[in-house]
């Protein structure tokens, strides 16, 4: 967004010229303006809503956050967002009333045509989260039995008339309602006219159910390359179909959701960083943060409890961060690799033993690398710190080994096989933070770390 910009809006608002205001919106971008809203503060967004050309906006608003759409419902009314909605594709209309308020939406619903209001309320009975919310069921869909001339003229009336909504196939269909195969809109009219529609049909090479997480239709689209998704129900009847925009939209959705979660958030941020409130980030941050302090609380305890060889032995506490951060930091690589490969299908829980042998077997090797030079660093460090002493900057050196082997072992099992057991219990596995992760491996490091140094120098 160009700061120019910005400082025109805010000058023409300052010398009240609310025609040059709308006049300079409505040249800009829908995509440009949707970037201005969420970047302003509230004070600055009151003053420019009431100006924005919203009749272009179709392809943008139901993007915007649900702060967003409220300002914007409150300032400008329903007239004007009922009239947005009736060009807009079913899908998106769906996903716009479903971050309106359900008092707002249900009203919305009973100023629409009859037959658009149907259409909508059947969508909006599945799940957002599902394939239903984000299908579209505005496609050309055709009998089997019809010749290619017939559905030629049929399609393109209703194609002029604004049927449908975005498309790349004809749909066939046999008398029951059930997907028999689609065609390629620009290789229908290579067609022989006088051929019937089954008989010029491909096979669907994979359908998809309306229940399904959205985030299946995404992995569907990219191991079979596909543009749109035909969505059927369990006796193959076509409902409508997922294309590749909202396929996209789900992608980043499910990333972002995801990113935010292993960061150690409880409950994800449904609106951009820039639109949310102060006091929304704070309800989201604060509860992981006191979690994980009172995790914390328990390392510290830990520690206190070792008190007695650390006051022996001080140079053991330097050692400690560097345990802890190696530990915390292996748990996360594990559990980054495992949750991207659960994600794209390549691991599935039952592969359990599988990982824990591949992990098992990567953490040895990766200890043989770590092992000599923690080593080298322990027993250098007390040498020096203990005027030289040989066998005691020996016996620390192996507690740091030892300590580092096996708190790189537990830690690597954790961050690998906790997904993959939340995954088999049904829990989203990004829920398995990296804040968390790095906790259980400092209790995990500090106690094996103490425990070896009472035994070898006790």
């Amino acid at each position: 967004m160009s700061s120019e910009i910005l400082e025109k809006i805010e000058k023409l608002i300052e010398e009240g010229d609310a025609a040059s205001l709308k006049d300079f919106l409505a040249s800009l971008d829908p995509h440009l303006i949707k970037e201005i809203l969420e970047h302003v503060g509230p004070e600055l967004r009151i003053k420019i809503i009431p100006h924005i050309p919203l009749h272009n906006m179709s392809s943008v608003i139901p993007k915007l956050s649900e702060e967003l759409l409220n300002e914007i419902t409150s300032l400008r009314g329903l007239d004007e967002l009922l009239e947005l909605i009736s060009r807009m594709p079913i899908d998106e209309t769906v996903d716009l009333i479903q971050k309106l308020p359900p008092k707002t939406g249900n009203k919305i619903l009973s100023l629409l045509p009859p037959q658009r209001a149907k259409e909508i309320s059947d969508l909006l009975k599945y799940h957002p989260e599902s394939i239903g919310g984000i299908m579209t069921t505005r496609i050309p869909t055709f009998k089997s039995t019809l010749t290619v001339d017939e559905v030629i003229r049929e399609y393109l009336a209703k194609e002029s008339a604004g049927v449908y909504d975005k498309h790349n196939y004809v749909y066939v269909i046999d008398a029951e309602g059930k997907l028999v195969g689609w065609v390629e809109v620009k290789s229908l009219l290579t067609k022989p006219r006088n051929k019937l529609l089954k008989d010029v049909a491909s096979r669907v090479p994979v359908t998809i159910d309306p229940l399904s997480d959205r985030e299946v239709a995404a992995k569907l689209a990219v191991t079979y390359d596909l543009t749109e998704l035909p969505v059927v129900d369990k006796d193959n009847k076509l409902l409508g179909i997922v294309t590749l925009d909202d396929v996209l939209d789900v992608a980043v959705a499910e990333f972002s959701e995801d990113l935010i979660k292993f960061g150690g958030f409880t409950d994800v941020i449904k609106s951009s960083y820039t639109s949310a409130s102060v006091r929304s980030i704070i309800i989201r941050r604060a509860p992981p943060i006191l979690f994980l302090y009172l995790m914390n609380a328990i390392t510290g305890s830990i520690v206190a409890s070792f008190v007695g060889i650390i006051e022996r032995v001080a140079v053991l506490a330097a050692f400690l961060p560097m345990l802890s951060d190696n530990s915390g930091n292996i748990g996360s690589q594990a559990s980054t690799f495992i949750i991207r490969s659960l994600a794209l299908g390549e691991i599935k829980p039952k592969d359990l033993f599988f990982v824990l042998r591949k992990e098992m077997l990567v953490s040895l090797c990766m200890a043989l690398i770590l092992l000599p030079i923690a080593f080298l660093i322990a027993f250098t460090i007390t040498f020096f710190s203990y005027s030289g002493n040989l066998p005691y900057a020996t016996y620390v050196g192996l507690v740091v080994c030892v300590a580092l082997l096996v708190s790189m072992l537990l830690t690597d099992v954790i961050g690998s096989l906790l997904p993959l057991l939340l995954a088999k219990l049904h829990v989203d596995p990004a829920g398995v933070s990296a804040p968390i992760i790095t906790t259980i491996g400092d209790i995990m490091t500090a106690i094996t770390y103490f425990s070896t140094a009472i035994y070898l120098l006790g």
